[in-house]
């Protein structure tokens, strides 16, 4: 058993993943032509060569325009049971999908449609392959004026009882201050919904004290620049706030060079609780075994180092209890017998 072998079988869990940004190519190119989009739009076979090759810094925008494409309840179940399938051959259990809902809701949609058209797929793929999707409803740091309608709406009874599990902040660092979204994020913490959001991209280290301050989030995202400032490792810590991370999102944004360069290793050692995610992972070119393996390969972990690593992320899920502690134990003895399997081939 080779170590991508023993990767493809690990059972996992995958928190942070952009439903926006993990549309595949052939299936946003259908809605495109089944809704017309090269009459609506200038230039549409530039955005068709940016989805193979992005300019990641004009990201945020590619994905703003692509997500329009879906103009359909239809559109987007298909979107959500196709990510499905695609977790589940990666051996995904469990996902915790961000999308934002306004970018359906500011074109007509109402918030049941844009929740029911998410959960027909999320249905579909956890009948046809055992995997279970959560939702974290996003707003987007351009969006402040939206924040204390989606708290509201991840807040409400239909969103509890249909698979919303926390909200989230992304987009552009410096589109607003955090202090925009302090209102918003305190609402949702006095209603004990779980809070994540990407810091450090732009503004580093001082980004990330910012957010842990007057956000309190349950998950940092991102946290690039946490590996230069003591102060922020150290709330990490104290408040078991998981580091949620990209090594392909760090290289393809050039906060490094390759996945040797990342700091995974002295964040492991300083007990950041550290967890992998995918982000964008159509645009970013990554799956989360590709994470996994990147973590062996290039970052200095070990198999039992990385296992803990994915034991994180279950920990830091909203899966209720009793259920979390039931799978934690079962993906150990997974975990275990596959370790087993592995060091007894390599002898």
């Amino acid at each position: 058993m080779s170590v991508k072998d023993f990767i493809q079988a690990m059972p996992k869990v995958e928190l942070h993943l952009h439903l926006e940004g993990a549309i595949q190519k052939e299936r946003l190119l259908i809605i495109a032509e089944q809704n017309e989009i090269a009459e609506q739009i200038k230039h549409p076979q530039d955005w068709v060569r940016l989805l193979d090759k992005p300019d990641y810094e004009r990201l945020y925008e590619i994905v703003q325009t692509t997500i329009q494409w879906l103009q359909h309840p239809e559109d987007l179940t298909h979107v959500a049971y196709e990510l499905g399938v695609s977790l589940a051959k990666q051996n995904v259990r469990y996902a915790e999908v961000s999308v934002n809902p306004t970018n359906f809701t500011e074109n007509g949609w109402t918030f049941e449609q844009f929740l029911g058209a998410l959960n027909d797929g999320r249905n579909r793929a956890e009948r046809g392959w055992g995997v279970q999707m959560r939702w974290i409803l996003t707003i987007g740091r351009d969006q402040p004026r939206h924040a204390d309608e989606v708290v509201r709406w991840a807040s409400s009874n239909a969103s509890q009882s249909s698979g919303v599990v926390g909200i989230g902040l992304s987009g552009p660092e410096r589109a607003q201050p955090v202090g925009q979204f302090e209102r918003a994020f305190k609402t949702a913490a006095k209603k004990q919904i779980a809070r994540s959001v990407h810091a450090g991209e732009s503004n580093g280290a001082e980004g990330v004290l910012e957010v842990l301050r007057e956000l309190e989030p349950t998950r940092v995202i991102d946290g690039w620049g946490t590996a230069d400032s003591l102060e922020v490792r150290q709330m990490l810590i104290d408040q078991n706030i998981p580091l949620d991370i990209c090594l392909k999102r760090a290289i393809c944004h050039g906060w490094v060079s390759d996945y040797s360069q990342y700091p995974l290793r002295q964040l492991y050692d300083d007990g950041v609780p550290i967890v992998l995610g995918t982000d964008m992972p159509w645009f970013y070119k990554t799956t989360l075994n590709d994470e996994y393996l990147a973590v062996v390969q290039h970052s200095g972990l070990g198999i039992e180092e990385l296992e803990q690593i994915a034991l994180n992320a279950v920990h830091a899920s909203q899966i209720p209890e009793p259920e979390r502690t039931a799978m934690a134990e079962s993906f150990k003895q997974e975990y275990a017998q596959l370790r087993e399997e592995y060091l007894g081939e390599e002898a």
